[in-house]
């Protein structure tokens, strides 16, 4: 009976969804297929609105010149280093993309009627603009680390055993993207905060999870997100041609490095709370001291 009553509030919420926001919900199939499109494609001619804003950050940031190759890409002689159609950071946009867009669905499963389309239609340009900006500025990162680490890590002879050249560049990229993927998550938490003027509970976390958790839980967002385009979807096409070759190793870098970046969060969250609560003891304590001290002048005074 429950089951059959949870169906038909789902079903009449999608309607709900799907009559007020078919206009964004077409726009999102069409923004996905175009970056999935940009995402397989070997030319970096068509790359160039990205590509070009990406290698001339990254020549700022690590102080080269990249010269653009037609149908190639951006190449930098001395290190030769070739920034190629596949590391346009198509992918990371689109993950990007897709995990703003999903700041809208609790309200829409709390069936709140209270929002503006204006608004609506305000986080949507948002959500374009904020996840290409996002992108040149994170790749141009990823790129600039990836030209000077491997050489510092073959300078000191550790490039050897377990850590190889495609293992480092994988931890490079995972770094990172995830890393600057759970800052634009919390930075975009605050804006849409502004925007709608609160911060609904993520539609991965329940309503009953206490409060003392959703502070660093609520990264179960951008890991979702991530481990999602990253991870699930090349697991699926693995399934499909059953090709299976190296993916294991690949996973576990993944897992590890996202892990690892997650439990530093854990931490510095944990510090930070720590350092509050002792900040707030400390001014609590000298208030008291400052009413004890005044009591006793007013008696003396007396």
């Amino acid at each position: 009976m429950k089951q059959t009553q949870l169906t038909t509030q789902l079903k009449a919420k999608t309607k709900v969804f799907l009559r007020e926001y078919w206009m964004f919900c077409a726009a999102t199939v069409i923004i996905v297929l175009i970056m999935n499109y940009f995402s397989r494609t070997n030319d970096s001619d068509m790359l160039k609105w990205i590509l070009a804003p990406t290698a001339r950050w990254a020549s700022i940031l690590g102080g080269m010149y990249f010269e653009y190759l037609p149908h190639q890409g951006y190449v930098n002689y001395f290190h030769q280093f070739l920034i190629a159609p596949s590391c346009a950071g198509s992918r990371f946009m689109l993950l990007t993309f897709l995990m703003l867009g999903s700041f809208r669905l609790p309200a829409f499963w709390s069936g709140d009627r209270k929002r503006k389309m204006q608004k609506e239609y305000l986080w949507f340009g948002f959500c374009i603009v904020f996840s290409y900006l996002a992108t040149v500025f994170v790749n141009g990162i990823r790129i600039a680390v990836s030209v000077y680490l491997p050489d510092i890590v073959e300078r000191r002879h550790l490039m050897s055993g377990w850590l190889t050249s495609g293992r480092l560049h994988t931890l490079i990229g995972t770094g990172t993207y995830f890393t600057f993927l759970c800052l634009i998550y919390l930075t975009a938490a605050r804006i849409h905060g502004r925007i709608f003027g609160r911060m609904e509970r993520s539609f991965l976390l329940p309503d009953s999870t206490p409060e003392c958790f959703t502070e660093y839980k609520k990264l179960i967002v951008p890991v979702f997100w991530y481990l999602l385009i990253v991870l699930a979807i090349p697991l699926v096409k693995r399934m499909y041609h059953n090709d299976w070759k190296g993916f294991g190793q690949y996973a576990a870098v993944i897992v590890g490095a996202c892990g690892s970046i997650y439990l530093l969060f854990v931490i510095v969250w944990k510090v930070r709370r720590m350092y509050n609560i002792a900040k707030s003891k400390t001014t609590n304590n000298s208030e008291k001291e400052s009413i004890n001290v005044y009591g006793e002048w007013k008696n003396q005074d007396c």
